[in-house]
């Protein structure tokens, strides 16, 4: 395998518990990754060719210290972004002053979530002094990422809150040259439980997995992995390809085989609705429709979990909390 993306989860701690939140991460939980473990993904990825290295959570802010010793030696391999909920930012000093210590580190790159699920647990305010502080600081690049229930056009009272959301922060602050991505939150990990029942289900499935794209896209040459507190090593939340506590980074990566993993091979050759067969034969009784092929994917990994723990791993995304 040979990664343009890494995205390593420092902690699955965060200040809040989003709905849409694949990771189930929340103020109970208390997995973070060690400074030397962070060190050991790096360097089992520096012959990589990396673009873009993203640390986040949870919320990375919580553990702040780790985030800033981190930053600069991610920054050595390639260009470093962070994403925070912005609950750090309750006044102008305070917002400086963290942000200018990852900016001393060598970040920047800030992205900011701002939607209807987050805004549930941060006051918009506290968003509109970060991105202030960060532009005041002369960040190269500050990001607003959007989660939509669906499309994004789609007329629900969660879009049409992340809409009034961002005119009302362009209210509270500049954003001229504040970038915005828009895109869907999956029905994976807390999703699942809290959001698909707004969502109308689908009679059509696709037969094909597709990645999101930041991983690559395609199940038989991923182009990037998440690296979880407790050292999984994942393609979505929850698919495991093994654990960097128990063998070598850069072996997981180079033993890259779709075939020999046995909920990714039946993926490739037959897509969600082949792992939904796989669990039907192991007892699962469909529940009633699905939104999408991932929601059909999540459901029956969640299923089948005690039966592959090693490749449907960790646990975390799939256990209610």
């Amino acid at each position: 395998m040979r990664l343009k993306g890494l995205d390593i989860l420092l902690t699955y701690k965060c200040t809040a518990s989003c709905a849409h939140c694949c990771y189930r991460a929340g103020p109970g939980q208390g997995d973070t990754m060690t400074l030397a473990e962070v060190e050991g993904y790096l360097t089992a990825v520096a012959d990589q060719p990396l673009e873009g290295i993203l640390l986040f959570g949870g919320e990375p802010f919580l553990c702040y210290d780790l985030l800033r010793t981190s930053i600069p030696l991610a920054a050595q391999l390639a260009y470093v972004y962070v994403f925070t909920n912005g609950y750090w930012a309750t006044d102008p000093d305070t917002a400086r002053q963290r942000l200018a210590g990852l900016q001393e580190a060598g970040l920047d790159y800030i992205l900011f979530s701002v939607d209807a699920f987050h805004q549930a647990h941060v006051p918009l305010e506290r968003i509109a002094i970060g991105i202030e502080a960060a532009r005041e600081l002369g960040y190269d690049r500050i990001v607003i990422d959007n989660r939509y229930l669906g499309v994004p056009d789609a007329d629900n009272s969660f879009n049409r809150c992340t809409q009034d959301n961002m005119a009302r922060l362009a209210g509270l602050c500049d954003l001229t040259s504040v970038e915005v991505y828009q895109g869907p939150a999956r029905m994976v990990g807390r999703a699942d439980d809290e959001l698909s029942s707004y969502l109308p289900t689908q009679s059509t499935l696709p037969a094909e997995c597709t990645l999101p794209d930041y991983l690559g896209s395609d199940l038989r040459a991923p182009t990037g992995v998440e690296i979880h507190p407790g050292g999984w090593v994942d393609l979505c939340a929850g698919l495991a390809l093994g654990n960097a506590r128990q063998r070598s980074l850069d072996e997981i990566l180079a033993n890259y085989d779709p075939q020999a993993h046995p909920i990714i091979r039946l993926l490739a050759r037959e897509g969600p609705p082949g792992l939904l067969r796989l669990a039907q034969r192991h007892g699962y009784a469909p529940a009633g429709g699905y939104v999408d092929g991932c929601h059909m994917c999540y459901e029956a990994r969640r299923f089948l979990h005690p039966y592959y723990p090693d490749h449907l791993a960790p646990a975390h995304p799939y256990l209610s909390q």
